[in-house]
């Protein structure tokens, strides 16, 4: 058993309140009495206290969030902001996005902003009202000047027959973007938030591939469709897979849930990785 507390999140950038399907789901589980509790947020305001309370516990925590921690190859570089890749990404979307109590967020406006510092438009998925001449409703006509549509993890799991979502898509079901660049800025509070007093690492970015098997914080990318969840009795089916997933950490070794060196290598250290079945 790796981890002492097991804490999966299913985010949302949703700007409004909202509860209930599609809004924030987070399951946490303790492994040693194996009790199983299961929250519905309806801001991220009231999502990331609850995380930051669950968080805070004795020995080897995992907080599980459903959305990229990093994107492909080359995204750092192409944006013009220096330092490691991963970190100076998290550094930019938390110094430019604005998100209140309410929800009410400006996503659109850092996802064009990035589409112009890229010199190309790779962002894509706006309501028409919201749409300018850096990000557009459909997707762009990819070219040699874009860079991958999926990171390599992604790509993995679409080997695997499964069907991740690219993080240059904001908008429709299944989408990923828009919660990748307001859930980072939020990770990055937790990385740096004064009560959780430097226990929070970033997985794989400051851990390595290998999982530590010290006391801490891990946070980790997960996806919850990677798994069965019909066997949980809950009438929300996000709530089933955030119980469904925390139920698979706790009953599966590190080995089972971390790639192969050889698999990932360096490229996990800039765009991340999904933690789960390998």
């Amino acid at each position: 058993m790796v981890f002492d507390r097991i804490v999966i999140v299913d985010w949302s950038a949703n700007a409004a309140p909202k509860r209930g399907a599609d809004s924030i789901w987070i399951c946490t589980l303790d492994t040693a009495s194996g009790a199983v509790t299961v929250a519905n947020h309806p801001t991220r305001t009231s999502a990331f206290d609850a995380l930051t309370v669950a968080a805070d516990s004795p020995g080897r925590v995992l907080v599980g969030v459903d959305f990229p921690l990093g994107y492909p190859t080359g995204c750092a570089a192409a944006l013009g902001v220096r330092g490691n890749p991963w970190s100076a990404i998290w550094e930019f979307l938390s110094a430019d996005l604005i998100d209140d109590r309410r929800n009410r967020n400006n996503r659109w406006t850092v996802a064009a902003e990035m589409n112009r510092r890229l010199g190309v438009n790779h962002f894509w998925g706006t309501p028409p009202s919201a749409a300018s001449e850096h990000l557009t409703p459909t997707r762009p006509e990819w070219t040699e000047r874009h860079l991958p549509t999926y990171r390599a993890t992604e790509q993995r799991l679409r080997d695997r027959g499964l069907r991740p979502f690219s993080a240059w898509q904001l908008l429709g079901a299944g989408s990923v973007g828009s919660q990748a660049i307001t859930g980072i800025p939020a990770m990055q509070r937790l990385r740096l938030h004064p009560r959780l007093a430097g226990r929070v690492r970033v997985w794989p970015f400051e851990t390595g591939l290998q999982l530590p098997d010290d006391d801490g914080i891990v946070v980790a990318e997960v996806w919850p469709s990677s798994i069965p969840f019909e066997h949980v009795d809950h009438p929300v089916k996000d709530a089933r897979q955030v119980v469904a997933l925390a139920q698979w950490f706790a009953s599966h070794s590190a080995a089972d849930a971390t790639p192969a060196s050889d698999i990932a290598g360096a490229t996990a250290l800039e765009e991340g990785w999904v933690l789960g079945p390998q």
